[in-house]
């Protein structure tokens, strides 16, 4: 029996696809252990596995708790540079305690997720092999894709090939930190040193959760990356207390702006405003971020909930209004339903710009939101039976990837674990 290491940031959005990717290792009959940054969540330990802590006393779990409650209410450019300098630190805490950790544990094989940028030298250091696993959209520079934090759709002409170069060029500039972290440690050890942060990836598996449908056209993206859809544990998420009775029979629209980046209460009523008088019910989840009842009497009196059962709530819905996070809008293309994204920063806008790219939405600038561009693309997407169409065929897509179970597979194969 191997035994397998998880490396990923200590957020919803990264532990709920490693949860089950990690549910589908275990049932194939091998141990599976996570080693984490932050407060253990109890979504890990509610799923059986062990949590080993990475922060010690470089990066507390108190401070990464503020860091993330920080990031809920930030947007664009400021969250971006927020998210870049948390992952730094974590930087620092996983070289120096990653390696210890996971050679104490016993780990004989690595998961990493493509956000924790350092995990793969910590597999390199110990000599053990490590897969990268993509649960946000693919980070791989390519000068024929706009990068992830922008809302550019892909144009093969030579100005957008430009445009592309310098942004990415930017992007690199926030690498740096943590790349040149990963470069001094690899550089004492006597390993390889990567030139970009995009050589720090596996170079044997790289899975990605997106579906192939619901990717740009690229002309670099390396040969051992793999799609395979969502990645969801076989009965999909835990059970979550939902008042159905409160649900009056008219179609639903679900609004959700995540477990990060939903501290902006405003978007809410904007939500809320726009969604009034239309023949439909709104349901908001809050994401934890906003307690329900701080927001007061919203127009139209929607349902507004501090976490809902989305797949359950997504598969009666019409359309979904979401800031773009991928898990979010992947569950929605799952059930065959148009989008509206309102994304806010970090990968969101990126992940917008496929929404609209695949036709299953359309995508409305954070600056640009108000209740009546809003209530404009709501109308849209649910007059227009094009977008549910479009929506439909990514569902297919994402029903041939094969999920969790897939990718299970294909890492057993490829890091040769040992039953």
């Amino acid at each position: 029996m191997s035994h397998v290491g998880v490396i990923c940031p200590n957020a919803p959005g990264h532990l709920n696809p490693m949860i089950a990717l990690a549910d589908a290792i275990r049932t194939r009959g091998h141990r599976v252990t996570f080693f984490l940054l932050g407060d253990p969540p109890e979504s890990v330990t509610a799923a059986g596995f062990e949590i080993v802590p990475l922060g010690g006393g470089i990066f507390p779990p108190d401070e990464y708790r503020a860091g993330f409650q920080q990031l809920g209410s930030l947007q664009g450019r400021a969250a971006l540079k927020h998210t870049f300098a948390m992952s730094a630190r974590a930087a620092e805490a996983m070289l120096d305690i990653g390696p210890t950790a996971a050679r104490t544990a016993g780990a004989t094989a690595l998961l990493v997720d493509q956000a924790s940028f350092p995990g793969g030298t910590v597999a390199d250091e110990l000599g053990i092999p490590f897969a990268t696993v993509c649960n946000a959209l693919l980070l791989h520079p390519d000068s024929a894709v706009p990068p992830f934090f922008t809302h550019w759709q892909p144009q093969d002409t030579r100005w957008a090939r430009v445009r592309n170069q310098i942004a990415w060029a930017g992007l690199n500039r926030l690498y740096a930190p943590i790349l040149t972290q990963i470069q001094n440690r690899r550089r004492r050890l006597g390993l390889p040193i990567p030139a970009r942060i995009a050589a720090a990836w596996s170079d044997r598996l790289q899975i990605s959760q997106q579906p192939e449908a619901f990717e740009f056209p690229r002309r670099e993206l390396p040969k051992h990356v793999r799609f395979v859809g969502p990645l969801r544990l076989p009965g999909g998420y835990r059970p979550v207390p939902f008042p159905w009775d409160r649900l009056d029979g008219r179609p639903l629209i679900y609004a959700s702006l995540g477990t990060l980046q939903n501290r902006v209460a405003g978007t809410f009523r904007v939500i809320a405003e726009a969604c009034n008088g239309l023949d439909a019910q709104l349901v908001i989840s809050t994401g934890h971020g906003i307690a329900p009842e701080a927001l007061g009497e919203l127009p139209g009196h929607p349902v507004v909930v501090s976490y809902a059962p989305q797949l359950d709530l997504l598969r009666r819905s019409a359309a979904a209004v979401t800031h773009a996070g991928l898990n979010t809008v992947l569950d929605a293309l799952a059930t065959g339903i148009p989008i509206v994204a309102i994304p806010i920063t970090n990968e969101q806008p990126g992940t917008a710009a496929r929404v609209a790219w695949v036709g299953a939405g359309k995508a409305i600038t954070y600056k640009h939101l108000t209740p009546q561009t809003l209530r404009a693309a709501v109308v849209h997407v649910l007059s227009d039976p094009s977008y549910r169409a479009a929506a439909e065929r990514v569902r297919n897509s994402i029903q041939a990837g094969g999920g969790a179970p897939r990718a299970a597979e294909m890492i057993e194969q490829n890091l040769g674990l040992n039953h």
